[in-house]
């Protein structure tokens, strides 16, 4: 596209927004641009109906009263333009009433103008905001019953001014009545999809949020029911990992470099997450819980937590060899039956609940820095997929002692 075409569609789309507020909903919008886009076809119409009489008649009174009308049709955007959109929309129709009677007035029923009529119908709802959609209905029954009155009395509405061929007026009036119906419907239908876009792209936003809050089962329950009922999961694994020294590196860092440093590591924690088949819970804090086997069955569960969590290990030496705060983190791992729900009625909070967490979160605290520390149930499970060291059975905070391997 060249420049002047780029030029000239910007200054169409900039006239066209006129007034528009980011602020604005995109119906609201709709209505300004078509009111605008409906005020500029008014000021055309006039503009030909002048230049149609420059070449027919020297009459003054025609240039000045299409001169007239034309200005009218621009000052409802310039209303547009001060946010005044009711008097913006009304003022458009009465300047299309006003340019109704004047053509009956002085070309007559012959003219064929009482088609401006069909057209005065329907740009009341296509222009006024849904807050004034009552002085729209008024507009449309008034244009109504003026088309009514126009053709039972068509035999009383004659020319006050004999310069123009009735046969010329209505090919003029009649093309250019079906030329603005086409370009407002048009434009109308334009807005129409753009706007439909919009809020399947605002939609899609809110789909790709609300995933990645809540898995896609509970999503669906909340949509179609409102509630979701708590799930009991018999085989998953759960996966639990913190960071050694904790608050001495709070209390060493400020708060925006805390939450930059947290965000960095445990963005990369998600993405391992979704390229292992894991699914991160909540992070409390520096520790992050994630969960394999919630959105269906699988048997590799544990494998799955296990590859997760060596790749977790693996970044955080990488990013440790570059980053001045070095980050240890423990892991534990362990497998079991959780019940799973959303809990609360606002802002809600998928949770895991269960002795399985409770005994993940314990693998965790006794394990070691840089080392992965899971349970014998899931030992049992990945014996044959990874090399293990046996801890023997450890003392672990309110479950007594228990037996715990080392991933190798």
């Amino acid at each position: 596209m060249s420049t002047y075409d780029n030029n000239k569609s910007r200054f169409f789309q900039e006239m066209v927004d006129i007034g528009a507020k980011n602020n604005a909903s995109i119906t609201e919008i709709r209505y300004l641009r078509v009111t605008n886009i409906a005020s500029v076809l008014g000021v055309i119409y006039n503009a030909i109906w002048m230049l149609v009489a420059f070449f027919l008649t020297d009459a003054l009174i025609i240039y000045v009263s299409n001169a007239l009308l034309g200005l009218m049709f621009l000052i409802a955007v310039i209303f547009n333009k001060k946010g005044w959109r009711v008097l913006a929309s009304t003022w458009l129709i009465l300047a299309s009433f006003m340019s109704l009677f004047l053509f009956l007035y002085l070309l007559g029923y012959s003219s064929g103008v009482e088609v401006v009529c069909f057209l005065i119908i329907i740009l009341p709802y296509m222009t006024f905001p849904r807050k004034a959609r009552n002085i729209a209905h008024i507009f449309g029954i008034l244009a109504c019953q003026i088309l009514i009155v126009i053709v039972i009395f068509q035999s009383n509405i004659t020319a006050h001014f004999g310069g123009f061929d009735p046969y010329l007026s209505q090919i003029v009036n009649i093309s250019l009545t079906a030329f603005i119906c086409l370009i407002l419907i048009s434009s109308m239908s334009i807005l129409i999809d753009r706007s439909e876009e919009s809020l399947m792209a605002e939609q899609k936003k809110s789909e790709d949020l609300l995933h990645n809050i809540l898995p896609a089962n509970i999503i669906r329950d909340l949509k179609e029911s409102g509630t979701t009922i708590p799930k009991r999961h018999k085989n998953i694994t759960i996966l639990f990992t913190d960071f050694e020294g904790f608050t001495e590196i709070v209390a060493s860092i400020s708060a925006i470099t805390l939450v930059n440093e947290l965000n960095d590591i445990f963005g990369r924690f998600d993405e391992i997450m979704e390229d292992t088949g894991v699914e991160k819970i909540e992070t409390i804090g520096d520790a992050y819980m994630a969960a394999c086997g919630l959105e269906k069955e699988m048997t590799d569960h544990a494998a799955n937590c296990i590859r997760a969590a060596q790749m977790m290990l693996l970044y955080l030496e990488e990013r440790n060899k570059s980053h001045e705060i070095k980050w240890k983190m423990r892991v534990g791992i362990h497998s079991g039956t959780v019940v799973a729900g959303v809990v609360g009625k606002k802002k809600f909070a998928y949770d895991l609940f269960g002795d399985t967490i409770n005994t993940a979160s314990r693998m965790e605290s006794a394990g070691e820095v840089g080392k992965i520390n899971i349970s014998s149930t899931t030992y049992e499970l990945i014996e044959n997929d990874f090399t293990c060291s046996s801890r023997g059975r450890i003392f672990a905070k309110g479950k007594g002692e228990l037996e715990m391997y080392f991933v190798k």
